[in-house]
């Protein structure tokens, strides 16, 4: 997967799937310094995302200072040809980044075993290249 450039950051897309509906999410931050992966509200609207009463509010803090989170369980996430059944994702407000939909953290990198190539600008999976 070639990795595009915004504002001096790799940026890559997801795909998402809660209860039968999908979104793909554009703007979203290659961030090996992320513990977790984290999408805006704003950019999942479609998917009427509700709160249910196994989630868990978790606080997130970064240079922007600290927030809180939801941590829910979807049906599924693509990133490429990786595919996670049943992850675990935080959803919360990125108001203060305007045009970034969310961050691919080192739980889903290391996970995916993802190799990131800056001098090819791809990201790829360790064993299939």
């Amino acid at each position: 997967m070639i990795l595009q450039i915004r504002n001096g950051l790799p940026v890559v897309s997801l795909i998402l799937d809660y209860r039968g509906r999908n979104v793909t999410v554009d703007n979203i931050i290659l961030d090996t310094g992320a513990a977790e992966s984290l999408i805006d509200w704003e950019a999942v609207r479609v998917l009427q995302i509700e709160t249910d009463d196994d989630d868990i509010i978790v606080p997130m803090a970064g240079i922007g200072g600290r927030d809180y989170a939801l941590r829910k369980q979807i049906n599924g996430l693509q990133f490429g040809s990786y595919c996670v059944r049943s992850p675990y994702i935080d959803f919360g407000n990125m108001d203060e980044h305007p045009g970034i939909n969310g961050l691919l953290g080192f739980d889903i990198l290391s996970d995916g075993q993802f190799v990131i190539d800056l001098e090819s600008m791809e990201v790829y999976q360790k064993d299939n290249r």
